[in-house]
């Protein structure tokens, strides 16, 4: 079943898509803003034996065949990713992984393609939304929605999602992205603005641009959302207990230390202390 929700985000229409393309994926979409076009995928599979952490990748790429051209010279296919591309992977990460939950462990790939370049739009943000859009129909159990644009601000007005002429006067480049409920990631480049200037900015992105597209997801993830079947694991209650009535007063002390260096090292004492105990 394809389903598509549409909205205007600053000067362009937003357009999210899913059913259509990517369809073996766990969850897929694809976005449209102007002209750019990213196809967002998510794929997932069961934890590697022994894990104790979550092994979450994102790869984002450009291809030179968005923009309608292919590598010239001696080599004709692309390699590694460049510099940009790699600090969108990590712009993207941030934002997404502190919204699983603990002890979710299970394998997950976000693939992120730029299908389409305008010239005018930077695909980093529309990559941001295929992936929470991607995430908001997978089963996972992903606490979402999330998304993120860019905010600049030209002849003292903030613009969401500036095109890139746009930012050449620009006194501001700042992506903010969050949730319905808060922002968790914050990226910024300024010419010496106040902070309430950019406070304001801040502000402005995420009731401008953050809440709308997570709008948009919510309808997207009602319509076309696939049910999560993961259970979190239940915690070994007489462990934690055991935890912490060996460290809740130690730490409590510790934590009240003034001095900086003297509270970690106070913190990394007890922390220490319980780790010989249970790890001879």
């Amino acid at each position: 079943m394809t389903f598509k929700v549409e909205r205007r985000i600053g000067a362009e229409t937003l357009s999210i898509e899913t059913g259509k393309l990517a369809r073996q994926a766990h969850g897929a979409a694809l976005v449209r803003y102007g002209e750019t076009v990213v196809l967002g995928t998510v794929l997932t599979g069961p934890p590697r034996e022994g894990i104790d952490f979550f092994p979450l990748q994102v790869d984002y790429r450009e291809k030179m065949s968005a923009a309608g051209k292919f590598p010239g010279g001696f080599f004709k296919r692309e390699g590694r990713p460049t510099s940009k591309e790699i600090l969108t992977m990590r712009m993207i990460d941030r934002p997404v992984r502190p919204l699983f939950p603990a002890g979710f462990n299970d394998e997950v790939q976000i693939q992120l393609s730029v299908l389409s370049a305008d010239p005018q739009t930077d695909p980093d943000v529309v990559g941001m939304a295929a992936a929470g859009a991607a995430l908001a129909v997978s089963p996972l159990p992903f606490q979402g929605p999330v998304a993120s644009v860019r905010v600049g601000h030209v002849d003292g007005e903030f613009v969401i999602n500036p095109t890139r002429s746009q930012l050449e006067y620009s006194d501001l480049d700042l992506i903010v992205a969050g949730t319905t409920r808060s922002i968790n990631m914050i990226e910024i480049g300024c010419r010496e603005l106040s902070e309430q200037v950019v406070a304001d900015a801040i502000k402005f992105g995420h009731e401008q641009g953050v809440l709308p597209i997570c709008e948009m997801l919510d309808e997207l993830r009602h319509h076309a959302g696939q049910a999560s079947t993961w259970e979190a694991p239940e915690p070994d209650a007489a462990f934690l207990e055991d935890v912490r009535n060996r460290t809740w007063d130690d730490l409590l002390a510790a934590k009240t230390i003034a001095g900086k260096q003297e509270r970690y090292a106070a913190v990394n004492e007890v922390y220490e202390k319980v780790l010989d105990h249970f790890c001879p």
